[in-house]
């Protein structure tokens, strides 16, 4: 796998009501060449079920939970 020529560090804690939004942003963007690593701080919301959703398309989304 190529390295990506930039990573991109998110944050989050219960935030499922925002995450979809904000990473389809990302994906949006003209620039491809990059990779998103968002780190959860424990939600116990449904974060991580709209991450993993994300993830069954999108494979430059890593998720670490924590």
């Amino acid at each position: 796998m190529k390295t990506p020529f930039f990573s991109i560090i998110m944050p989050t804690f219960n935030r499922a009501y925002l995450i979809a939004e904000t990473i389809d942003s990302i994906i949006n963007q003209s620039f491809e060449d990059w990779e998103l690593i968002i780190i959860d701080d424990g939600s116990t919301d449904n974060t991580k079920d709209k991450i993993f959703e994300i993830q069954s398309y999108e494979k430059r989304v890593n998720y670490f939970f924590q």
